[in-house]
């Protein structure tokens, strides 16, 4: 599994006229500036993880499926709403299986030890582009980290 950027951008723009919505429909619903919006479909900036949770949940289809994981497009969630302390927890559960330091995690997966140390101690909710890295490389489904399905894997 790997996350084709281009796929993702093109996602978020289908998925929009698929509803015949436009951008600043879209950027109300996610309470941001059409711009704003606008960046992240065109692929100029990367939609943080509440929104593009927020954009999931609008369009009732899972995350991984958003950023080109999977082509599996609807699920039934059993969360709505990030918890950041479990993704603290699924976080540290998936580094500790892997038999890795924080410092080996974070080098791997591309972020720093102290970041790795923020994202498991809850301190900072780790970002879209860093949770994207460790679901390419290790399988692992974002919608699980967040802990909207029971599937550890990309399905």
């Amino acid at each position: 599994m790997y996350m084709d950027l281009d796929n993702a951008f093109s996602r978020l723009k289908n998925m929009r006229e698929d509803l015949e919505l436009t951008q600043k429909e879209i950027a109300k619903i996610l309470d941001v500036k059409r711009s704003t919006y606008a960046g992240w479909e065109c692929g100029k900036d990367i939609i943080p993880l509440r929104q593009l949770n927020k954009l999931s949940n609008y369009y009732n289809i899972s995350i991984d499926y958003l950023l080109g994981f999977s082509n599996t497009k609807f699920y039934n969630p059993i969360n709505y709403e990030i918890n950041s302390m479990e993704v603290s927890k699924k976080l540290k559960e998936i580094r500790e299986s892997l038999q890795l330091t924080q410092a080996e995690f974070a080098e791997v997966v591309g972020f720093s030890q102290s970041n790795c140390h923020k994202y498991e101690s809850n301190k900072a909710l780790i970002t879209t582009s860093y949770i994207s890295n460790i679901a390419k490389r290790y399988g692992i489904s974002i919608d699980w980290i967040l802990s909207k399905t029971k599937n550890r894997n990309i399905s």
